[in-house]
């Protein structure tokens, strides 16, 4: 991480901004030309100000942000949002993090020992879900583009929103999509170390 600063994390999205295209026919769509260096940007990013702004309200805010359609507005308001953090690194807590954190303190303080271990395994799993469930869409994202995730959203559309029914029809557009598609999915949810460790 020693190589890695905001100022160069911003400087590399600057430089990028500018082959954001517009590839949709009716509807607007965009994308970079290389989605996967795009993808690990974000990663970095959100990783690199999660650690030195912790508990910052504007670190949601970009999460919330990077999570919508790409077009140039939303990219140049993650922009945005890491300028401000070089202008003004203070950390400003968010309010919904402490107001979760005081709610719990006194939930605590409100139930006997046996619940709260309950609560701590259900917490766990329930933050261990959440990380195998991230994990899953980034493998997704790092090797599909923003075009074949919306065909692969309208397969499961056609089918009534039953993945079960959409089954074949995602089968058959990941063929389609080529080969490597599929087995890089497969290779990077299994060179991540969290996912080989439970192995």
């Amino acid at each position: 991480m020693n190589d890695i600063t905001l100022e160069s994390l911003i400087q590399e999205h600057k430089k990028r901004l500018p082959y954001l295209c517009d590839i949709g026919d009716m509807l607007s769509y965009y994308e970079y030309p290389d989605m996967e260096a795009y993808h690990r940007w974000l990663a970095k990013t959100i990783r690199y100000i999660e650690i030195q702004y912790p508990n910052d309200k504007y670190v949601v805010e970009f999460c919330d942000v990077s999570k919508e359609n790409i077009y140039p507005d939303q990219q140049r308001k993650l922009l945005a949002i890491l300028e401000a953090f070089a202008v003004l690194p203070t950390v400003i807590p968010d309010n919904r993090t402490k107001q979760a954190t005081e709610k719990k303190g006194t939930e605590k303080d409100a139930i006997n020992v046996v619940t709260t271990i309950n609560n701590s395994n259900s917490q766990s799993q329930s933050q261990e879900q959440s990380l195998a469930v991230e994990l899953f869409i980034e493998a997704i994202k790092d090797d599909l583009t923003g075009r074949q995730i919306k065909e692969l959203k309208s397969v499961v559309a056609e089918a009534d929103n039953d993945l079960q029914k959409a089954r074949p029809g995602i089968i058959a557009k990941l063929k389609e999509f080529g080969s490597d598609v599929a087995s890089n999915i497969v290779a990077n949810l299994l060179t991540n170390p969290m996912i080989w460790g439970g192995l």
